[in-house]
């Protein structure tokens, strides 16, 4: 009677070796991958992404902040750290994972939106947060979206069911069969569009405008995260980037959103730079859609905005202001 139960053992002692070893290949490949997905984040866990500028920001940022123009400009390196599709939460997230690998940046651009202070209702593009569920910082930054079970965290293999293509990816990385890449330079990826009929298309559907939701508990983390900073002595610059004017007054309650933004830097003595009215605003030509600026405006931007950053640290006679 002994033996069934000894195979069944033996079956489960060998499957979780099995799933385990294939479990580190495929983690360990996708963090040695430079999948768009899971570039920014192996820079981080590696290292590479250490820089003496950090932006961070949503996909507004990663498509309209080039490091090679800013840190040129500047003298200083620089990393995008922008975030496709997520507001603060996540992008703080981020920043706590970047702090566990890298020393602290001497400044900081946080981009802001509208929508900074919300929270998404999905876990978008979750597949990226798989190799790194070990992770404290991300692990904090997912639950509260209730997307992972317990069992994601702690069996084997288990988090990339359903997954198949991934899992290949992974072990082909892993055992150097293919190499995944993306054309990002420092987490920036300049978008060669012209204007699209997004806008045209959503303003019909919002003839009355949009009111921005925003959380409390997110405006507290901004805040703590702020205060943190200015104990480590970052220099933090926050930013709105320049949208398109005619979906810049649709949102009803934008003044409201703003005065917060506004309280904050004046809390931490902190320089708000608002591109809102900038003249880029006025012209599509610039833009792929309402909120994202295309390779030609974010070149154009970016160069603006560290000639502006660079003024700015020559006021405060700070070391990080580089050369003239």
């Amino acid at each position: 009677m002994k033996r069934p139960f000894a195979y069944v053992a033996l079956f489960v002692v060998l499957l979780t070796v099995i799933c385990s070893a294939l479990d580190y290949a495929v983690t360990a490949g996708l963090r040695r991958s430079e999948m768009p997905l899971y570039a920014e984040w192996n820079a981080i866990v590696s290292g590479e992404a250490g820089a003496e500028v950090l932006i961070q920001g949503s996909s507004r940022t990663w498509v309209g902040f080039s490091p090679a123009i800013i840190g040129d400009r500047l003298g200083l390196s620089c990393y995008n750290l922008g975030m496709d599709g997520y507001p603060l939460d996540m992008e703080l997230a981020r920043y706590r994972l970047y702090r566990k690998y890298a020393q602290k940046p001497k400044i900081i651009v946080q981009a802001l939106d509208t929508y900074s202070l919300n929270r998404r209702d999905d876990l978008y593009q979750n597949n990226q947060f798989l190799p790194y569920l070990n992770e404290d910082a991300i692990r904090e930054g997912v639950e509260p979206y209730d997307y992972f079970a317990w069992y994601d965290y702690s069996l084997p293999l288990v988090r990339y069911r359903g997954s198949f293509e991934l899992v290949c990816k992974g072990v082909g990385e892993f055992f150097g069969i293919r190499h995944y890449t993306n054309e990002k330079d420092r987490g920036y990826q300049g978008q060669a569009r012209g204007w699209s009929d997004e806008f045209e298309r959503w303003a019909k559907e919002h003839p009355h405008g949009v009111e921005q939701k925003y959380l409390q508990s997110v405006v507290d983390d901004l805040d703590s995260f702020l205060a943190e900073c200015s104990r480590d002595g970052i220099i933090v610059v926050l930013v709105y980037p320049p949208e398109y004017s005619e979906a810049r007054d649709m949102v009803n309650n934008r003044e409201e959103i703003f005065t917060i933004y506004r309280r904050l830097a004046a809390k931490y003595q902190l320089e708000f730079l608002d591109y809102s009215y900038d003249a880029m605003a006025n012209d599509t030509a610039y833009f792929y859609n309402s909120q994202h600026l295309n390779k030609l405006g974010s070149e154009l931007f970016s160069a603006r905005f560290a000639d502006s950053l660079a003024g700015l640290l020559a006021l405060k006679g700070d070391s990080a202001a580089g050369r003239p």
